[in-house]
């Protein structure tokens, strides 16, 4: 095996000790972090006991941050008094927080990039005057097994206005190769290596896909960012597809009249 050359283990080195930085609000979660980053090897780390949200933007700057990651607090915001603590805001700290063509990736509900609100949709805006959407990544909705999120990927460029004319890839990576298994929870099965590979290829090297995989769109503020808004499935209907329509329709409709709804399909019930 190979080892690193010298420059680079020095390289290796300066990056967790002095490129590593972190903010964590919870006492507990901050204590695991530094502890995990320690057992690991990586130092004492840049980690600080702070809000991220009231951290001093100017301070965040003067680090010149390259890359960003982001896995906000979910479903804080639930009233107009807490409505600075939805996910969208975290996303806008932190682009607002990195160099100019920075990249920030953030990990999200699905309904953070829809706009659940219309602070939200209004930040969504705000976003796109100063910041790009690279793409969504649409995940298994087992991706956090027992928690009951739908989540998704979100990778800006920060520091550059969305260009109108841009078009933004959105992936459907809900087939990522990983199953719920009866008493076990999410399992990897044999076709995750081959999924993940097709979805690296897609996103870096561009390469073609199916619009059921990807789609690439021009985008609007109040769109909603994922790849079931703007995918159109274009292939015409199959006779098996047809024949399973017909027969989920009489099932539907059949049940209905067994529950005396047969009005519904103008049909009068006899007893009447």
């Amino acid at each position: 095996m190979l080892g690193l050359a010298k420059d680079d283990e020095q390289q290796k080195q300066d990056i967790k000790k002095n490129r590593i930085h972190g903010i964590e609000i919870r006492p507990d979660m901050f204590a695991i972090a530094t502890t995990n980053m320690i057992l690991r090897g990586d130092g004492k780390s840049n980690l600080e006991l702070a809000d991220f949200l009231k951290y001093p933007l100017e301070k965040l700057k003067e680090k010149k941050f390259t890359v960003g990651f982001i896995n906000p607090p979910y479903s804080q915001a639930k009233t107009k008094n807490t409505s600075h603590l939805s996910e969208i805001n975290f996303i806008e700290r932190l682009l607002d927080s990195m160099s100019e063509k920075g990249r920030v990736v953030a990990i999200v509900p699905q309904s953070t990039m829809v706009g659940k609100t219309k602070k939200d949709k209004e930040v969504k805006e705000s976003i796109l005057k100063r910041h790009t959407l690279k793409g969504v990544i649409t995940l298994n909705k087992n991706t956090f097994y027992h928690v009951g999120t739908n989540p998704c990927i979100v990778v800006f460029e920060a520091g550059v206005p969305h260009d109108e004319e841009k078009l933004t890839k959105f992936i459907n990576f809900e087939d990522d190769g990983f199953v719920v298994k009866k008493h076990i929870g999410l399992v990897q099965t044999e076709r995750a290596d081959e999924q993940r590979k097709k979805l690296i290829n897609v996103w870096r090297n561009d390469h073609d896909a199916d619009s059921e995989f990807m789609v690439k769109a021009k985008i609007k503020p109040d769109d909603e960012w994922l790849h079931s808004f703007y995918y159109f499935n274009d292939e015409p209907p199959t006779e098996a597809d047809f024949e399973k329509t017909m027969a989920d329709y009489l099932t539907f409709e059949f049940n209905m009249i067994m529950r005396g709804r047969g009005y519904l399909f103008g049909i009068e019930d006899k007893d009447e």
